[in-house]
């Protein structure tokens, strides 16, 4: 993790010392010499904390030692941000120049800071002598038991929910024209991968000629493993010059099956293959356990991801355990009320993980049965002693070094809490997580990343976009807990009661609040100045209600990147406090109605605008000039300042000053404050959403001969007018020119509301490459699927109220007609006839009808085995918003 750190503090004094080189200044030299020594310190940092995460048990005063550099480093840091904006550009003066009293005080202030950390260095280094870590591996020739050792005999008793499991895995194994040699059983730490590889290896290994177990650890010997396979199935004198071909031989003649448990890297399945022959098919079957899905893909053969356990499944083991207990140390039977509710706290943090469930029961078992005690264990689950918190830190401590801040930014969330990952990855790039390479963005490197932790089973995907990529994502109460401690042994972060209520948060460098106590740590009393994200969580609907005012001071702030107020204004944090902010990467607000001043333009560094829960918007047009803008995120309603106390809603620069090279996202595009003609500006968007009233030369602009955008994936045009009186009334916003989108390439989602689109496009008008489609309000006279059915890439497809106003709809079966469709939602208050022709669809999986009337229905027996129809129409039955309003395109 240090890894992130250390290379943007480099990369600053790579940039200051490569000016250097020219200058024939000795003060000058005094600089660079103090350069030079931060990047020897750097290195030396680096190398004493990849040797401490590679130390199994912190002791001797290490974890203190380690908690002293990790301040350090973030002291240097701290110093890089504040100099080097200064450093910078007297080094590339003229050096007669930098005598000038701003160059000179700069330098010095830099130098004596420098003295600074260079004697807390000297001190670490006396404890610790020059950033040496005792060898984790203990005294030569010793063994260290591994707690987490295998075997196959070691049967459990109480399992709950693998039937179906085991039912299908022993089909798989047994059935010797099944091409699935290898079978991946993957999941996140605890879930129970190898208590069903132990159930299903016991239930087959009769059924084959030999078999073996082996437990492979997070730092195997592959040698040694297969030593152990040879001595299973029976090879004698192994050990000869010719063992791994001998065994090789060996397993080619007879069907064997072999558990392979607990693989961390692909590599030692690599080594494993030169005595196992994986491709012979004589129905030999190899199991393999992971907590990485991207193992068993690599490994190949049949993947199967086991969940955990839902909460009927989870009240059952629990329970099951505990009377266990109960029967065996002769206590009461049943639990009490008391016991029952505090029993279903327990649960809910244990998040259907049978480890968790079992280690916890487990200690239950050793307490009185009384609330009282069980209220203890309860507050200690995560805590250091916890056996099962342990086992699951072994997942992070494997995980590069470059995703566990990625991954520590979790805590950051209350629990449970659902996360976009539009938000998370904008959060990541704000904090100099990841960074673009070469071509790639750095929202593609982002997404390669939190896949990484999907795939690792870190991270649970809640919901995936329509492409597949994952749309929003949440992290297991326990490993919640995991980020939580981590981060607080480095300082990463801190929750708001660890600061409020801890000695050591003394410099904390990220606070995230839950709860409206933000105020009462973020006062005048209470000085932050190295504090670099605030994350405020609150809740707005409690703070209107009770009509609260929170005194949140800013103005200190001056590292701070990342800035997260869900009750702003009513916290009372004035918005010329931060405009001043010149280090901020990430501004979101959500509340009443905020007014953005021209002095935001002072925000040079930022990235992430993120205004659409604000229910009103003042904003200038100073905005369209932030070039080093990605992402603006704008509210339904939003004005113009006032000018001498009118609101003009007019243009104060000429399209030509425009500049926004890097905007990707621009969501609720306000045309009144706006040009159309300006879009040809935005080269880099990916994402566009235009509210309007009227044209605006919107569609002449998307329609013209070059795009506005050869990235554009996404368009949203929805009319600023929708309300469920004007559908009703049929006010429609109309289009004297015919949309065409066919020269966006990249285009894959396209989302009108409210738009007169009584003159479909031709298929020759619309994105060859579009996958999904969402039209709503859009009163459509013909029957659109004459159009539709050519998109060869159509996907999803979604017709919303009033989007048809016809009676007949009709799916023709011609050889291309909807070739790829597999989703197929209809809203209709008018459809009375719903035909679809043998060969259409032939992807089809998912049908749902909205209709006033009983469908007359002539479809295929396939169709008609899935299709929903729902005639329960409601006025506040809508087709949900998320999919067409979500700033974030879920």
């Amino acid at each position: 993790m240090a890894e992130v750190l250390i290379s943007g503090v480099v990369r600053k004094l790579a940039e200051i010392a490569g000016n250097l080189l020219a200058k024939t200044c000795s003060r000058l030299f005094e600089l660079e010499e103090n350069i030079n020594w931060v990047r020897a310190e750097m290195s030396s940092i680096r190398s004493f904390l990849e040797k401490a995460d590679a130390v199994e048990s912190e002791s001797g005063g290490l974890a203190d030692d380690i908690r002293s550099i990790w301040d350090l480093l973030y002291d240097l840091e701290d110093i890089m941000e504040e100099y080097f904006p200064n450093l910078s550009p007297l080094t590339r003066t003229d050096w007669k120049g930098w005598f000038s009293f701003p160059n000179a005080k700069a330098a010095h202030d830099f130098a004596v800071e420098i003295e600074e950390i260079k004697r807390r260095s000297v001190d670490i280094s006396r404890r610790r002598q020059t950033y040496q870590v005792p060898d984790a591996s203990g005294p030569a020739g010793s063994e260290v038991w591994d707690p987490r050792i295998t075997f196959p005999h070691t049967d459990e008793v109480n399992v709950v929910g693998m039937d179906e499991h085991i039912k299908e895995l022993v089909a798989k194994l047994t059935d010797q024209d099944s091409k699935h040699r290898v079978i991946s059983i993957t999941g996140m730490a605890g879930v129970g991968k190898t208590t069903l590889a132990r159930k299903v290896y016991n239930s087959v290994r009769q059924s084959f000629e030999c078999s073996a177990w082996i437990y492979v650890s997070r730092q195997p010997n592959p040698n040694e493993l297969l030593h152990d396979i040879a001595r299973q199935v029976g090879l004698t004198e192994e050990r000869n010059n010719n063992f791994v071909g001998n065994l090789f031989h060996l397993l080619s003649k007879n069907r064997y099956v072999i558990v392979i448990d607990d693989i961390w890297k692909i590599e030692p399945w690599n080594a494993l293959k030169k005595g196992i022959p994986v491709n012979y098919m004589n129905g030999s079957r190899i199991i393999i356990t992971s907590r990485y899905n991207e193992i068993g893909r690599q490994i190949g053969g049949s993947l199967h991801e086991l969940k955990p356990l839902d909460e009927e499944k989870s009240r059952e083991l629990f329970f099951k355990l505990v009377m266990a207990a109960s029967q065996d140390n002769d206590k009461d039977g049943d639990p009490s009320q008391s016991e029952s509710i505090i029993g279903e706290r327990i649960l809910q943090k244990c998040g259907g993980v049978p480890l968790a469930i079992e280690v916890i029961a487990g200690l239950l078992s050793s307490k009185e049965r009384n609330m009282h005690a069980w209220d203890g264990v309860l507050e200690n689950i995560g805590g250091d002693e916890d056996q099962c918190s342990k086992i699951f830190a072994l997942s992070y401590k494997d995980l590069p070094s470059m995703l566990k801040p990625c991954f520590l930014y979790f805590g950051l969330f209350p629990e449970d809490h659902e996360i976009l990952t539009f938000k998370l990855i904008n959060l990541w790039a704000a904090e100099g997580f990841i960074h673009g390479s070469g071509k790639r963005a750095v929202e593609d490197v982002g997404q390669d990343y939190l896949n990484q932790l999907v795939s690792r089973n870190l991270i649970q995907v809640v919901k995936r976009k329509f492409n597949g990529t994952v749309g929003c994502c949440r992290i297991h109460d326990i490993l919640h807990d995991l980020c939580i401690k981590n981060a607080r042994e480095m300082n990463f972060f801190n929750t708001l009661n660890d600061v409020a209520t801890s000695v050591d948060c003394l410099a904390p460098r990220r606070v995230t609040a839950y709860q409206s106590e933000v105020g009462n740590y973020v006062s005048p009393n209470y000085q932050t100045p190295k504090l670099r994200a605030l994350l405020c969580f609150d809740d707005l609907i409690r703070f209107w209600k009770e009509d609260k005012q929170v005194n949140l001071r800013l103005k200190n702030f001056k590292f701070l990147r990342v800035l997260i107020i869900m009750c702003f204004p009513w916290l009372g944090a004035p918005i010329n406090e931060i405009v001043k902010l010149k280090h901020l990467y990430h501004l979101e607000l959500g509340g009443g109605k905020v007014e953005l001043p021209y002095a935001i333009s002072n925000l040079e560094n930022l990235l992430t605008l993120d205004l659409h829960k604000c229910l009103e918007l003042v904003l200038p047009d100073v905005i369209w000039k932030m070039k080093h803008l990605r992402h603006i995120i704008l509210p339904i309603k939003c004005w113009a300042p006032l000018v001498r106390g009118v609101n003009l809603d007019c243009h104060r620069f000429l399209p030509s000053e425009v500049s926004l090279p890097n905007l990707q996202t621009l969501y609720g595009l306000p045309v009144k404050l706006f040009e159309a003609n300006w879009l040809h500006k935005l080269y880099s968007l990916r994402t566009l959403k235009v509210s309007f009233t009227t044209e605006e030369h919107i569609i002449e602009v998307l329609s013209g001969a070059t795009p506005l955008s050869q990235r554009l994936e996404e368009l949203y045009l929805l009319s600023a007018r929708y309300s469920k009186s004007a559908i009703t009334q049929g006010s429609f916003t109309k289009f004297r020119s015919t949309l065409d989108l066919s020269n966006y390439e990249k285009l894959d989602k396209l989302c009108m509301r409210q738009v007169d689109m009584a003159n479909f496009p031709q298929p020759d008008k619309l994105p060859t490459c579009l996958t999904v489609l969402i039209l709503e309000d859009t009163g459509m006279e013909t029957d659109p699927m004459l159009t539709l059915k050519n998109l060869p890439k159509l996907n999803i497809l979604i017709l919303g109220w009033n989007s048809f106003s016809g009676e007949n709809m009709v799916c023709s079966g011609e050889a291309d007609s909807f070739p790829q469709l597999k989703v197929l939602k209809i809203y209709s208050k008018c459809l009375k006839e719903f035909k679809v022709e043998e060969e259409a669809m032939p992807k089809l999986k998912d049908v749902t009808l909205f209709t006033h009337y009983t469908l007359i229905m002539n479809v295929p027996d396939r169709i008609r085995n899935i299709i929903k129809i729902i005639d329960d129409i409601r006025d506040d039955l809508w087709y949900p918003d998320e999919i067409i309003d979500s700033p974030h395109g879920l």
